[in-house]
This record gives structure tokens, C-alpha cells and sequence, in this order.
């Protein structure tokens, strides 16, 4: 008996049990399939065809340098009497740079004279000597003539080596006597020449000298004060002697200096050409942008690291006090520009893996389907590319797609399983073991 008594005490439990299992097999082999869709949904993001410019440019990096200084030396060696420019000043072409001592120029004029007159007395001294060796041939060469001369051959032929040797020496002579004219002349010249002239109209990029320094025709020359001299170079203007490289009493540069030395990699040389565009860009100084052209491109190349470089000269349009020679320089390069084009984006632009050609995909009007459409490309820039054929303005280009999964049920037939699962179970407590 109270077996049975337990048994009819968990009967409402086993009725409630067996009722779910069969209800939550209904909802997912009939109600569940019957009220749900799984659909595949794609969407184009697309942009229209436009018209406007674009521009190809290559980018390199380098530094600020002076460009075609102009080393000025005297025609001769001297000592400075005077200096009438300072670093930053501006000259035209002729200007008086600085003044040389004419003592020395004199005395250098003196010397070049005297040498002169003694390759001139030389020359007198030779033409001499081969008047007396001519006519002592001659003398031989008569009496050898007479029955009862006792010249022998060997005397004529002595007297012939002598005329030989006298033509020998009034021809050096004659040359030593042109070298020493040429150098009396050039000592003339620069005598006349004491003052030092700017070859070029610019700025004054440095003074390498002061008043009692001895100067020289070339990198020979010397300054007794170079040391306050670079020590006053130090603390001058926007100009300073530690700028430039030259030792030259004088440097003087023209009025745009400043150039921009890139180096551009070896497959971007091509698409280069001197008088091209360029926007410059300074690490040093974030808030200035300058323009410049390409006025230089090396024709040989560096190797580093196995990368090759070729170095391309940007001179800049106009100055700027800020800019200083060494300071970092990054540059974009416009090396060709397309105006009224029909653009898309670069990211549109696809190539056939077969054929290799580019395309794009063109959205249809349905606005669900699109079509593939060969192209001719132009101009690549940063972000829009140039088509010449097969698009025209206002095409819907497709930038990108995206395929997604959507899953809709009905929300009936959800609520009528769920109540009927409810209802099923609606009856499970009062059969509980606490109703009975």
C-alpha cells in the first residue's frame, strides 16, 4: 500500500515530464522549420563617378643646402687692406667685396719686370751667339774651298753642331722671354686689379677675412685672424660662415640659396624631370610649407643596404629666415596632373587575374545587381584613380560588398508555441506533490 501511495503521489510529476518532452519535440521537427527563414542578404558600398583633377607624385626626404656658392679669391696673391662687406648683406654683380694692399702688387709687378728684361737680354745674348757660329760655318767652309786649305771635315762639321746648338738656344731663350712677358703682363693686370668684385648679384654667405690677412689665388690662402673670425661668424644674423664649407676669403650665394637635397628611390627616377613641382615640408618647422622645382636629378646613383637612391636638387621658390642648411626636408613631387578627368576610387579598381585588365563593378539600377566593366586607367593618385574608358560621371562604383545572414520568424506562430507549451505545463502544479 504505500508503494502504491508513492507512486500516485508522483504521478502529476511523471504526466507533467512525459507532456514537455512531447511538446519541445512538436516545436522543433514541425513549428520551429515551418516559422523560421534563413536568407543570404548582400550590400555595395558605392561612390559616383566624378570629374575634377588629379595629380601622380613621387615623395623622398633629405636635407637643406646652400647651392652654387661663389668662392671669391683675387687674381693674385695679397694682403687685405680693407674689407667693405659683412655676412647677409646684399650685392649686385661688380660690387666691391674687399681691397688687397697694392705695395705687394707693385713689388710683384717689379719682380715680373726684371725677369722679363733678363729673358730679353737673353735672347740678345743667343741671337749673338748664332750670328758668330753662322758666320765662323762660313769662314770654314770658303777657306775648305782653297787648294792649300788645311780645314778638315771634322772642323766643318764641328762649326755646323755649333750653329745647331746656338738655333737651340735662342729658341729657349725666346720662349723663356714670352713666359716672362706673359707673367709681366698678368702682374700688370692684377696690379690693376686690387679690388675684389662680387661675380654674381646675392647675399654674402661669409667673410673669411679682416684688414692685414695674406689671401692667395686659390685654397692656398691663409688668415692670420681666423679665429676671431670664426668667432664673430658665430653670433651674426641668419647667415653665418659654419654654413658654408668654403674657406674662400669671400662666399657669396644667389638670392634663393637654399635647396632641398632628396633621395629618391630608383623606380620612381623615371617620372622625374627638372622644372617639376614640389610642396616641401620641415621637421623642425611644422607650421611652414614651401614650394620649389626640380632644377637637378644625379645621374649616377648611391647604394645602401641594397636600396638604390638618386639624389634630386628642389630649389625653393622664395626664402625664409627660418630655414637653415642641415634641417630635414620631406618633399611631394607632382610629376604629372590631369584636369577635367573622370575619377574613381583606387579602391574600386580591380584587375582580371586572367587577362590582367581593370575593372570595375558597376552598380545596376535595380540597385541589387551589378555589372562588370573593363577599363582604361590614366593618372593614379593617393586616393582617386583616372579612367579614360568604360565609365562616365555619375556611375554607381562599387568601393566594397558585404554579404550578411538574416534569420525572421513569425511571431505567431512563436507566440502560439510558447502557449501551447504553457498550456501543457499549465497543469503540472496542480498535480504536484503539494496539491495531492
Amino acid at each position: 500500500m504505500a508503494r502504491t501511495r508513492k507512486v500516485r503521489r508522483y504521478r502529476g510529476w511523471l504526466a507533467f515530464g512525459a507532456l514537455a518532452l512531447v511538446a519541445l519535440a512538436v516545436w522543433y521537427f514541425a513549428i520551429r522549420p515551418s516559422n523560421s527563414a534563413d536568407t543570404n542578404q548582400t550590400t555595395y558600398t558605392t561612390s559616383a563617378a566624378t570629374v575634377g583633377t588629379v595629380s601622380a607624385t613621387v615623395s623622398g626626404s633629405g636635407n637643406l643646402a646652400v647651392d652654387d656658392e661663389a668662392d671669391v679669391y683675387p687674381d693674385t696673391a695679397g694682403t687685405v687692406s680693407s674689407v667693405s662687406v659683412e655676412e647677409g648683406d646684399k650685392v649686385d654683380e661688380g660690387d666691391t667685396l674687399y681691397k688687397l694692399d697694392p705695395d705687394d702688387a707693385e713689388s710683384a709687378t717689379t719682380k715680373a719686370y726684371n725677369s722679363y728684361r733678363t729673358a730679353k737680354a737673353s735672347v740678345t745674348r743667343a741671337s749673338a751667339d748664332l750670328t758668330k757660329a753662322k758666320a765662323a760655318l762660313t769662314k770654314l767652309q770658303k777657306q775648305s774651298e782653297s787648294p792649300t786649305s788645311t780645314v778638315s771635315s771634322s772642323d766643318i762639321k764641328s762649326a755646323k753642331a755649333d750653329v745647331t746648338s746656338a738655333k737651340a738656344a735662342l729658341s729657349s731663350s725666346k720662349s723663356s722671354r714670352s713666359s716672362a712677358y706673359s707673367d709681366y703682363q698678368d702682374a700688370k693686370d692684377a696690379e690693376d686689379a686690387l679690388t675684389v668684385t662680387a661675380p654674381v648679384s646675392g647675399t654674402v654667405w661669409a667673410v673669411n677675412i679682416e684688414e692685414g690677412d695674406t689671401v692667395g689665388t686659390g685654397s692656398s690662402s691663409s688668415s692670420s685672424s681666423s679665429s676671431s673670425a670664426s668667432s664673430s661668424s658665430s653670433t651674426s644674423g641668419s647667415t653665418t660662415s659654419s654654413t658654408s664649407s668654403s674657406s674662400a676669403p669671400v662666399v657669396v650665394v644667389p638670392d634663393k640659396p637654399l635647396v632641398a637635397t632628396l633621395a629618391i628611390n630608383e623606380v620612381d627616377l623615371p617620372s622625374l624631370k627638372v622644372g617639376q613641382r614640389a610642396d616641401l615640408e620641415f621637421d623642425a618647422l611644422t607650421d611652414l610649407t614651401m614650394t620649389g622645382k626640380v632644377t637637378k636629378i644625379a645621374k649616377s646613383g648611391t647604394v645602401s643596404s641594397g636600396v638604390v637612391t638618386f639624389d634630386v636638387t628642389v630649389t625653393l621658390d622664395v626664402t625664409n629666415k627660418k630655414l637653415k642648411p642641415g634641417m630635414t626636408v620631406a618633399a611631394t613631387i607632382v610629376t604629372d596632373v590631369a584636369r577635367n578627368a573622370v575619377l574613381v576610387p583606387n579602391a574600386a579598381v580591380k584587375s582580371d587575374s586572367t587577362t590582367g585588365d581593370s575593372y570595375v563593378l558597376i552598380l545596376n539600377a535595380d540597385g541589387t545587381t551589378t555589372k562588370q566593366v573593363t577599363i582604361t586607367t590614366g593618372i593614379a593618385g593617393d586616393t582617386n584613380t583616372q579612367v579614360l574608358t568604360g565609365v562616365k560621371e555619375g556611375d554607381k562604383i562599387v568601393t566594397a560588398t558585404s554579404t550578411s545572414s538574416d534569420s525572421s520568424s513569425s511571431s505567431g506562430s512563436s507566440s502560439s508555441g510558447g502557449g501551447g507549451i504553457g498550456m501543457m505545463m499549465g497543469g503540472a502544479p496542480g498535480g504536484g506533490p503539494g496539491g495531492n
